[in-house]
């Protein structure tokens, strides 16, 4: 026969249940569920109609019926934990336990007035931001692909390569608007192109040289001016060093058929000296 105790009424005879049961008697304090404990090492949480909504079993495993809402949340979807996350405080939270300077992970919505966006990031309270690492051990990541071939791969088809080489999406059926590059406009675009250079202020130990966005010519800048693409340049560059190697040909067959002309004339003028009288 179940017996309704009050929190006080609860013996612990399991170090192992204890933890799991203090954390259960939290949420039951915090919800207001009815709450059943059959043994020492039992806790069954039920609705106002008397079924069973989350358990704990004699082994430690704990079960819901069906979804598990904390924190004001309601069901959505099949979910079996929706948390509630407030505006302006952390979503979830999981830390070292550490007495000072916790290593925290941090998952859920943005802090701020609004929630714009989701974030993850890794914080040594009063230290720094820690590394956060993505499939140490192997397996690759999509963004934007639900199945990534290489380490990193873009739902656009730009990816990662296994061997660390960046490779751009060029592919005929991402592409619409084809049009050849004419020779004069990649020639201006080569004239107007100013390298430089620098460092980022975000580094300043290491020296760059490359194009400022803003200066740069349409062409090969992004449209808010803030960036560039290496392969448009290296487009440009092939079209201009492509017109340069067909001028060169033209030029050498012409320089080869002067040579000729001139060999024969040359000739023409031997003869002709060699006919003269004394």
């Amino acid at each position: 026969m179940k017996n309704r105790h009050t929190l006080r009424s609860l013996i612990f005879r399991s170090c192992k249940c204890k933890e799991i049961l203090i954390s259960c008697l939290a949420i039951v304090a915090f919800v207001s569920i009815p709450f059943y404990a059959l043994s020492a090492e039992k806790l069954i949480v039920t609705d106002s109609n008397g079924m069973t909504t989350f358990k704990i079993e004699d082994n430690g495993s704990v079960s819901n019926a069906s979804r598990l809402c904390a924190n004001g949340a309601s069901a959505w979807g099949s979910a079996p934990f929706v948390l509630g996350q407030n505006v302006g405080n952390r979503g979830i939270v999981i830390t070292d336990k550490a007495t000072s300077n916790q290593k925290n992970i941090y998952f859920g919505w943005n802090v701020g007035t609004s929630q714009d966006y989701a974030e993850m990031f890794a914080l040594q309270e009063g230290i720094g931001y820690k590394n956060l690492v993505l499939n140490p051990s192997g397996g690759y990541v999509g963004i934007g692909t639900a199945s990534p071939s290489y380490p990193l791969q873009m739902g656009s088809g730009a990816y990662c390569s296994t061997g660390g080489t960046w490779v751009n999406a060029s592919s005929r059926e991402y592409k619409k608007d084809i049009e050849n590059l004419s020779p004069g406009e990649a020639k201006d675009t080569l004239n107007r192109l100013n390298p430089v250079k620098f460092r980022y202020k975000v580094d300043d130990d290491e020296r760059h040289v490359g194009f400022i966005a803003e200066d740069a010519p349409d062409l090969v800048a992004t449209k808010d001016k803030k960036g560039m693409s290496s392969m448009d340049v290296v487009a440009v560059l092939t079209r201009v060093v492509q017109e340069q190697q067909r001028v060169m040909e033209t030029q050498k067959q012409t320089i080869e058929k002067l040579s000729q002309r001139l060999a024969l004339v040359e000739q023409d003028t031997r003869k002709l000296a060699m006919q003269k009288p004394n």
